[in-house]
């Protein structure tokens, strides 16, 4: 899955053998990176592609994007944002969503298209664990508020359904944009030997970062 890229290992920490890298986290943050004022996706600048989102159709209202993101804060039934695959149905769709907020950002070569009228934006979404393609549906979702698609009101009896065949057809967001930023644990129980779980990852959301196709 790495290939042909080489991972790069940039500090190592000692752990308890009874650590585990996904059952101890006790948070992961995710980023999503939209770029707006493409018109078309030959717009997109070359060292951008495949690493964001552009939507087309014009601008996106971005106060009803960040809007409707304050309506999936907080604990809730995810039913709705969950994939139909098998698997999916064995799993609780309870989640809470500790952050979830879109910002203006930079670009990896920002100098290269300052005044190109292009503008980037990152969605941060962080939740203790996510199930299937749920940070791309909600990204999708927020954006489908952008183009005036979906109202904040709509938003918010799509979560109340519960059902995730109710999501909206083409709302989902593409692979590309999506990135690991990080993964937090306990501070406590770094050292081998003890028995609890530790150690902290911080990854940050460039090439040399964890990019992942949820």
């Amino acid at each position: 899955h790495l290939s042909p890229s080489v991972p790069s290992i940039l500090s190592a920490q000692r752990v308890s053998s009874t650590f585990h890298a996904r059952f101890c986290a006790l948070s992961r943050t995710y980023i999503y990176r939209l770029l707006l004022g493409c018109a078309h996706h030959s717009q997109i600048p070359v060292f951008e592609r495949d690493l964001c989102w552009a939507p087309t159709g014009g601008p996106l209202d971005v106060a009803a994007m960040q809007e409707a993101a304050q309506l999936l804060l907080g604990t809730h039934d995810f039913s709705a944002f969950r994939s139909l695959r098998a698997e999916a149905a064995a799993q609780s769709p309870v989640r809470t969503l500790q952050q979830l907020q879109l910002q203006p950002a930079p670009g990896f070569l920002q100098q290269h298209y300052l005044h190109s009228g292009l503008e980037f934006w990152e969605v941060k979404v962080k939740s203790k664990s996510f199930f299937y393609r749920q940070v791309r549906r909600t990204v999708g979702a927020l954006v489908a508020v952008g183009q005036g698609r979906l109202a904040p009101a709509q938003l918010r009896e799509l979560l109340e359904r519960r059902d995730p065949r109710a999501f909206p057809a083409h709302a989902e967001a593409p692979a590309a944009g999506l990135f690991l930023q990080r993964v937090e644990y306990s501070p406590a129980g770094t050292l081998l030997g003890e028995r609890r779980c530790g150690a902290k990852l911080q990854l940050p959301p460039t090439r040399d970062g964890i990019k992942l196709q949820e």
